[in-house]
């Protein structure tokens, strides 16, 4: 079903550079809020994830392989959940160790809206950062794998969670402006 998401983000909560997008699903927030927390979810909807091991309620420890450019690279990471505000919000931080090659760090905030028809659309907003020879591919590069790969997660956790994912279509240009001006009063208030 493809659902409408009216409401803009918060702007004091969306990050100034990266990435976001939005993923409608077809169960309640509190639902998807549990199922996100889980380990076997998040290591079946984590693109590449060949381990996961829960540490702590919060804290995870994975093994990650994606494909950066030409090179297929495997991260030894570390997941951390921040900031949960069931089931309204939160955030994961990601940061892995790619031997020589170098190191990647990531932050993807999410939030989770209710729909009138008992559904949620997730809003998600991510931050790349890589260093040592993997921050020679370029941003345009970097972001475009980041990217795809923040896609495909939440794809697959729309499949893992076993409900139908909705396609939502772009903001409108007035939710676009809307979100320009919030960004910019935001800033001037600084």
């Amino acid at each position: 079903a493809v659902r409408q998401a009216p409401a803009t983000p918060d702007p004091e909560a969306v990050p100034k550079d990266g990435f976001g997008g939005r993923q409608a699903l077809a169960a309640p927030p509190a639902q998807v809020w549990q199922a996100i927390l889980d380990a076997q979810n998040l290591q079946a909807s984590i693109p590449g994830c060949e381990a996961l091991v829960q540490r702590s309620a919060t804290d995870y420890e994975a093994t990650v392989k994606v494909g950066l450019g030409p090179l297929s690279v495997r991260f030894k990471s570390e997941v951390t959940l921040r900031d949960l505000q069931p089931p309204r919000a939160l955030t994961m931080v990601f940061v892995g160790q790619a031997g020589a090659l170098g190191s990647g760090q990531g932050t993807a905030r999410v939030r989770f809206e209710p729909t009138g028809d008992g559904g949620t659309v997730l809003h998600w907003w991510v931050q790349v950062q890589l260093s040592g020879r993997l921050a020679q591919f370029g941003n345009r590069l970097v972001e475009a794998s980041s990217r795809k790969l923040s896609e495909e997660f939440f794809e697959r956790f729309a499949r893992v969670l076993g409900v139908p994912a909705g396609h939502l279509p772009p903001p409108s240009p007035w939710h676009r402006l809307q979100r320009l001006l919030a960004r910019w009063f935001s800033l001037s208030r600084k």
